[in-house]
């Protein structure tokens, strides 16, 4: 049985989403983010990729952007629950060019997101435009040695996938400071049909292992990142521009 399953494509993440082993994996996932990201409340937040299960509904304001990949083009309507406590916004996004304003966003949650950008280091920076200087990025990033990434029945077997140390390099070039970073979906994608994941994702957590499927790093910006220091041997003297008194 597990056999077959895993022989299942994900068609897209809207599609993954609306069935069972998808709404299991949203909610291991959500158990994470609630545990890690502040209190939203009062706060606007910008989802990047396909977010509409993560987003957290006590935001005030909150934005879907969709990013133009087969995976996240296709959307739901967002639930009662969603629409009740804040205003909710959807749209389809450029990774490059995110068409919001600078300083705009007090946090940005990106799932199935990074792993489908072509330049993840421009995607970066344009977050890094967007967020606030007191706000938080969270990434959830498919795992290079986890399950997750090495089948596609599920949205996070499919882009590019990081380990731990690229995606550490990324964000500290990206001018990003990471504040946590550890594992998530420690049950391979094809068992969540059968089982709801609770106890090995408890177990992983308390151990700290690094076989997770995912990623989940918070980060923030390094808004006094210095300048690199340039070696004097290329440094090209310029002639003097201020005449001298005869």
């Amino acid at each position: 049985m597990l056999t077959s399953l895993a022989r299942i494509r994900s068609d897209d993440a809207a599609t993954f989403y609306e069935s069972r082993q998808g709404q299991r994996t949203a909610l291991l996932l959500n158990g994470r983010l609630q545990s890690i990201m502040p209190p939203m409340r009062g706060r606007r937040i910008l989802g990047i990729g396909y977010t509409a299960p993560y987003l957290p509904e006590s935001a005030e304001f909150a934005v879907s952007g969709r990013l133009l990949h087969p995976q996240t083009q296709r959307t739901t309507r967002p639930t009662r629950s969603q629409t009740r406590n804040i205003s909710w916004a959807d749209c389809i996004v450029s990774s490059g060019r995110l068409p919001f304003d600078d300083l705009s966003m007090n946090a940005v949650l990106v799932v199935h997101g990074l792993e489908f950008t072509r330049f993840a280091p421009d995607f970066l920076r344009a977050i890094w435009r967007t967020l606030s200087d007191d706000g938080i990025l969270t990434l959830v990033v498919p795992n290079r040695s986890g399950y997750w990434a090495h089948t596609d029945a599920t949205p996070f077997g499919h882009g590019i996938p990081y380990s731990s140390g690229q995606l550490t390099r990324l964000l500290d070039q990206a001018l990003f400071r990471i504040e946590h970073h550890s594992t998530a979906l420690m049950t391979p994608p094809a068992a969540l049909s059968v089982t709801h994941g609770r106890l090995m994702e408890r177990a992983g957590r308390t151990l700290r292992l690094p076989c997770g499927g995912v990623h989940v790093v918070t980060a923030r910006k390094n808004v006094y990142a210095g300048t690199p220091l340039i070696d004097e041997k290329l440094c090209v003297p310029l002639p003097r521009q201020v005449a001298e008194p005869a």
